[in-house]
C-alpha cells in the first residue's frame, strides 16, 4: 500500500525493490547501495552504525494449506500434534525461525523435523500447497492465500511470540524530501493497519 500511495504521491520517481534475507541485504545498506530495509527489527542490532525503528508488531501464526489434515479438525492442535509433521523453516538468524524454535521449547518438546528451510513467501507458498507441510509466518505475509482458502491458519502462536516489524537504516542518514514522505506513509500505514 506504501509503494502505491507513494508513487501516487511521485508518479516521476522510480522505486528498486530488492528482496532477500536481512544477511544478504544489511552489507548493501551499510555500503549505501540500499537506502533502507524494511522488515523484522533485530535484537541485538547489527551494529553501532545501523538504526532500527519501529512500525508495528506481528504476531506469527503456523500455516499450512487449507485442506491439510489439521486444518479439517474442530479443535486446535497441541504442540504435540504439530510436531508430527514436517515444517518449512526460515534460515539460522531469522526472527521466525527464533520463534519457531521457542513455540516447541516454551512447550518443553523438542523441535520438530524441519527438512526445508527458506525465506521466500513465494517459494513456501507452492511447498505448503502441495504436501503435508507446516510453516510459521506473519498472515499478512500470505493473506492473498488465506483470502482466496488456499491456504489456512492452523494454530496462533503464543502472544509473547511476536516480533516487531521496522525501518532499517544506516545511523545518520539523512533521507531526501522523496524518501522522506515514503518514510511518512509507511508509518501513517502502520498506524492504521
Amino acid at each position: 500500500d506504501a509503494v502505491v500511495a507513494f508513487q501516487q504521491q511521485w508518479p516521476d520517481a522510480r522505486i528498486a525493490i530488492a528482496e532477500g534475507a536481512h544477511r544478504e541485504l544489511i552489507e548493501p545498506l551499510r555500503d549505501g547501495d540500499l537506502d533502507l530495509l524494511i522488515g523484522a527489527l533485530r535484537t541485538p542490532s547489527p551494529g553501532p552504525d545501523i538504526e532500527q525503528a519501529p512500525l508495528f508488531e506481528d504476531h506469527p501464526c503456523v500455516i499450512a494449506r487449507a485442506n491439510h489434515p489439521l486444518a479439517a479438525r474442530r479443535r486446535r492442535p497441541t504442540l504435540s500434534d504439530l510436531r508430527r509433521y514436517p515444517w518449512i523453516v526460515p534460515a539460522p538468524g531469522a526472527p521466525l525461525r527464533e520463534q519457531w524454535r521457542r513455540l516447541f521449547q516454551d512447550g518443553g518438546l523438542d523441535l520438530p523435523d524441519a527438512p526445508i528451510e527458506c525465506g521466500s513467501v513465494i517459494t513456501i507458498r507452492q511447498i505448503l500447497l502441495k504436501s503435508e507441510c507446516l510453516t510459521i509466518l506473519s498472515r499478512e505475509q500470505v493473506r492473498l492465500e488465506l483470502d482466496a482458502g488456499l491456504l489456512g491458519v492452523v494454530a496462533d502462536t503464543p502472544p509473547h511470540l511476536k516480533r516487531t516489524i521496522g525501518v532499517t537504516t544506516r545511523t545518520g542518514w539523512r533521507p531526501t524530501p522523496m524518501q522522506a514522505d515514503f518514510l511518512r506513509l509507511l508509518h501513517d500505514l502502520a498506524q492504521t493497519s
